[in-house]
């Protein structure tokens, strides 16, 4: 078994991968919501399972960058959780599993995963589907919005929080997900996808400190 923790964006999501490949996902979106839910989600879908922590694989966590409070939240959680058990526990990169959740066809794509930062801001990485497989095409960074809408391109993909902001011309033909598109489920997708392994990292979760949205960055950034 599987159980997964999104909680990095206004969407609190927790899933779990039980026998025979299915996915159960207790899911809310809003303010304030994380604090409330993350622990009782987790013990729901557990008592749902008739199944305890040490029974788990693995736990997976999108580890961010992402707001604050989500992030510090899901990773108390999940220390609590953890603490005293033999249970692996995994981070995968907020960005990557946004775009790993998108329903993929033959056809190649690019995919921008952007979250919501400020002003006129959005926190950015680019993704490339070939057809096969998922891949990085760029490293995370603070772009201006009018930087992101110059590299949109026909039939793009935009993914995320924030993304409302962008002038998308209704001829390049773009899909966007906003918040509706984000989901622990997408953690378990990306850690079923064998070439996407490497890119889990094995973590220790007495240690562990998300990866906060960079505000010097975002604050260096001719605001």
């Amino acid at each position: 078994m599987i159980l997964a923790i999104e909680t990095s964006t206004p969407v609190c999501s927790i899933a779990l991968e039980v026998a025979g490949g299915r996915i159960w996902e207790k899911r809310i979106e809003g303010h304030g919501v994380h604090s409330e839910q993350t622990f009782t989600f987790i013990e729901e879908l557990m008592d749902r399972s008739n199944a305890t922590i040490e029974e788990l694989d693995a736990v997976l966590f999108s580890g961010g960058p992402g707001s604050y409070t989500g992030l510090r939240i899901g990773a108390s959680a999940i220390k609590g959780l953890l603490f005293g058990r033999d249970v692996s526990f995994y981070t995968f990169p907020t960005l990557f599993s946004f775009a790993a959740g998108i329903k993929m066809d033959e056809r190649s794509r690019t995919i921008f995963s952007v979250i919501d930062a400020r002003r006129q801001h959005l926190y950015m990485q680019k993704f490339t589907w070939n057809g096969v497989e998922l891949k990085p095409a760029g490293e995370p960074k603070v772009a201006e919005v009018t930087e992101i809408e110059a590299q949109l391109s026909k039939r793009d993909t935009v993914i995320g929080t924030g993304w409302e902001r962008l002038e998308i011309k209704r001829e390049l033909k773009i899909t966007t997900y906003g918040t509706e598109g984000i989901s622990a489920k997408s953690l378990i997708k990306a850690w079923n996808q064998s070439y996407l392994k490497p890119f889990f990292k094995k973590t220790d979760a007495k240690s562990f400190e998300p990866n906060y949205l960079n505000m010097a960055q975002i604050n260096n950034s001719n605001l």
